[in-house]
C-alpha cells in the first residue's frame, strides 16, 4: 500500500567571503567548488540527494538561490563555510525562508600537523567561526537551525548528517500536513485541543474542518464501481472476518472514498476523525476505522477524536521513518512493568506482526452505528512513543519514550495492540514523568530508538524535548 519512499533532498549553500574572490580570484572559487564535490561524493548517502547550489558571494546571490531551491521542494539548506563568509552576507535569504537550516563549517583537512600547516591549507578551513558569527545572528532574530561540526572521514559523521536530513523531513512534513478534520473535536477532551497556539501557526500548519453535510455529499457521489473495486482491495489486503458482510465492507469503502476526495480536495496528508460526532449521525454511522488505517499504511497522518495536530505530527514522523503510526497507553501492568498499547479499530497495519483482518463493530450512544475496524498486534522489537503538545507557554513540546514491543500475544483483545515494556524498569517512572512533563493521550509510534532523530526534530523546530 506504501508507496516507494522518495531520498531526502538536500540543497547545498556555499557561502564565500567577496573579498577572497578580490583577493585570489577565481581559483578559490574552483577548488572550492571541487572540495564540495568530492567531499559530497565522499559521504555516500543512500537516504540523501543532494543538490549542489553555486558559491554565494552577495545577499543577492543567496536569495536567489534559496528562492530556487524553495521554489524546487528541497527538505533542507546545508550551508557549507570552508572559507568565511559575513552573517550580513548569508543572513537575509535565510530569515527570509521556511526550509530547515543546518549549518556546516566544512574543512579539506581532518587533521592540523602544526610544523606542516601553512598559509594555503587555511584557504578553505577557517569556515568554523563563519558558522558562530551566522548562528548568533541567527539565534538573536529567533531563527531555527541545527550545527553539524565534523570532519567528514570521521566514523559518525554521515549518520549525523542523515539523521539531521531526517529530521527536517519531519520538520517540513508537518508544515506541509494541511490537515482535515472530520466531526470536530471529542467534547472536553481539551488536552488534544491545541490548534490555536503559537507554535502551530509558527510552522505554517494550514487546517480545514469539514462539516458533516460535505463528508455525506462526497460519500454519496461515491459510484458502484468504485465501491467495488475498494472492497476487491479489502479483500486482498485484509482477512475479512466471517460476520463482516459486503454490506458492511461497501459502506467502509463509500466513507474511505469520501475521505480521499476531500483531501485530495484540499491537498491534505492528515485527517483528524472523531467517531463520536461521526457513529452519533444516523446518516454516516462509521468511525472511519478502516479508512484511517489504510492512509497510515500509505504514509499519510490520522489521529483520533478529531485530533488534527497529532494526525500532522503522525504523517510528519513517517516522513522522516518511512513509517509511523496511531496508539494510545490504554492500560498498565504494574507487576511487569508493561503498558497496553490500543486503539479501538485504526493503526498503521504495516506495523503489524501478520496480515490484519476486518472485524464487524458497533456503537451505540445517541444513535446505532455498525462499520468495520482494523484488527492486528504491532510487531516485537525497540520501538519509540512520541507525543507532541505544548508547555504551560503555548511553545511546541515533544516527549519520547522508549522500549519494545512484547512477543506476547493478547489474544482475546482485538484492535491495534501491543504490550509495550519501558527501557525505563518502573513503568511508575514512565508515567510520572510523562504526566508532569503534560503528555497528552495521544502518540506516534515509530520502530527503533530514534531519539537522536527526534531531538533534532524538536532543535530544528524551536521545540522542547524530552526523553524519558
Amino acid at each position: 500500500m506504501k508507496e516507494k519512499t522518495q531520498k531526502i533532498r538536500v540543497g547545498v549553500l556555499p557561502g564565500l567571503a567577496d573579498l577572497y574572490n578580490r583577493l585570489w580570484g577565481d581559483s578559490i572559487g574552483v577548488e572550492y567548488a571541487e572540495l564540495i564535490s568530492k567531499t559530497i561524493d565522499a559521504i555516500g548517502s543512500d537516504i540523501i540527494e543532494f543538490d549542489e547550489g553555486g558559491i554565494c558571494s552577495s545577499k543577492e546571490q543567496f536569495v536567489t538561490q534559496v528562492n530556487d531551491f524553495g521554489a524546487s521542494g528541497v527538505d533542507m539548506l546545508l550551508v557549507v563555510l570552508g572559507p568565511y563568509c559575513a552573517s550580513g552576507v548569508i543572513a537575509p535569504a535565510l530569515l527570509d525562508c521556511d526550509i530547515p537550516v543546518l549549518l556546516w563549517p566544512m574543512q579539506s583537512i581532518y587533521e592540523i600537523v602544526p610544523e606542516e600547516f601553512d598559509g594555503e591549507d587555511v584557504r578553505l578551513n577557517h569556515g568554523v567561526h563563519g558558522v558562530q558569527d551566522l548562528s548568533n545572528v541567527l539565534s538573536k532574530r529567533g531563527r531555527r537551525f541545527g550545527l553539524l561540526h565534523g570532519h567528514h572521514c570521521q566514523g559518525d559523521f554521515k549518520g549525523q548528517l542523515e539523521q539531521w536530513a531526517m529530521a527536517a523531513k519531519g520538520v517540513s512534513g508537518f508544515s506541509r500536513a494541511n490537515p482535515v478534520q472530520f466531526g470536530g473535536h471529542f467534547e472536553d477532551m481539551l488536552d488534544l485541543q491545541i490548534g490555536g497556539e503559537e507554535f502551530i501557526s509558527e510552522a505554517g500548519v494550514k487546517f480545514t474542518e469539514i462539516s458533516l453535510a460535505d463528508f455525506i455529499a462526497e460519500r454519496d457521489k461515491a459510484d458502484a464501481r468504485q465501491i467495488a473495486e475498494l472492497v476487491g482491495d479489502y479483500k486482498k489486503e485484509f482477512e475479512i472476518a466471517e460476520d463482516v458482510s459486503d454490506v458492511l465492507l461497501k459502506k467502509s469503502a463509500a466513507g474511505e472514498i469520501a475521505v480521499r476526495a476531500i483531501m485530495d480536495k484540499y491537498e491534505s496528508n492528515a485527517c483528524g476523525i472523531n467517531f463520536l460526532e461521526l457513529c452519533n449521525n444516523s446518516e454516516i454511522a462509521d468511525g472511519l476505522h478502516v479508512a484511517a488505517s489504510r492512509l497510515m499504511a500509505e504514509g499519510k497522518g490520522y489521529a483520533a477524536e478529531g485530533d488534527w495536530v497529532t494526525a500532522s505530527f503522525v504523517y510528519a514522523m513517517g516522513q522522516c521513518f518511512q513509517l509511523a503510526g496511531f496508539s494510545e497507553m490504554f492500560s498498565v501492568d504494574y507487576k511487569n512493568n508493561q503498558l497496553l498499547l490500543h486503539h479501538w479499530g485504526e493503526g498503521n497495519p504495516l506495523q503489524g506482526r501478520e496480515k490484519a483482518r476486518i472485524l464487524r463493530s458497533e456503537f451505540n450512544d445517541r444513535s446505532k452505528a455498525e462499520f468495520g475496524i482494523v484488527d492486528f498486534e504491532f510487531e516485537p522489537g525497540a520501538v519509540t512513543l512520541i507525543n507532541l503538545n505544548c508547555d504551560g507557554h503555548g511553545r511546541g513540546q515533544l516527549i519520547s519514550v522508549t522500549g519494545h514491543i512484547s512477543e506476547e500475544s493478547l489474544v482475546k483483545y482485538t484492535g491495534p495492540r501491543a504490550m509495550f515494556i519501558p527501557d525505563e524498569p518502573d513503568v511508575r517512572e514512565v508515567l510520572d514523568g510523562y504526566a508532569y512533563n503534560g503528555g497528552s493521550h495521544h502518540l506516534v509510534l515509530v520502530a527503533g530508538e530514534v531519539e537522536d532523530v527526534v531531538d533534532k526534530v524538536a532543535v530544528l523546530a524551536g521545540w522542547n524535548y524530552i526523553a524519558l
